[in-house]
């Protein structure tokens, strides 16, 4: 299962970028289907990694874009359902342009409860923040 390394892959990467006093509320991630997520079993490994690292409670959502594949004889560019389908010209040859993505996109943080509190009270900023980053996730998956 390897869902469980890529959630405490995921856990470090949001720590270096989560802002000073903010506990994390949901984590967007762009999956590729090459990495081959399951999930039923990416829910729970982040449900543990997560509670683990003080983030009881919080979400995770995975996007997961399709695979994007183009023919080397004619040129042409499609979304296949599974990356082994032939092009419509008969040729077998094809570049994947997209599936193996495996990116951070953003992270929605709370402050502190001390810090929440004082923010509220002077600058009504009581509501969750968001953090788009576009981080490039650094887990080597055994699919390459």
């Amino acid at each position: 299962m390897h869902e469980v390394s890529i959630a405490e892959s995921l856990i470090a990467l949001i720590r270096r970028h989560l802002p000073a006093h903010q506990r994390l509320v949901q984590a967007t991630v762009r999956i590729g289907p090459m990495h081959g997520i399951v999930p039923e079993a990416m829910e729970m490994a982040w449900n543990i990694a997560s509670a683990d690292a003080g983030w009881k409670g919080s979400r995770l959502i995975v996007m997961t874009p399709p695979w994007r594949l183009r023919c080397v004889v004619c040129g042409r560019c499609w979304e296949p359902v599974t990356v082994d389908e032939h092009c419509v010209c008969g040729a077998a040859h094809v570049e994947i342009l997209g599936g193996d993505e495996f990116q951070l996109d953003s992270i929605d943080v709370h402050s502190a409860a001390k810090h929440r509190r004082r923010n509220t009270a002077r600058h009504g900023r009581g509501r969750p923040r968001t953090f788009t980053r576009g981080v490039a996730h650094e887990h080597q998956s055994s699919h390459r």
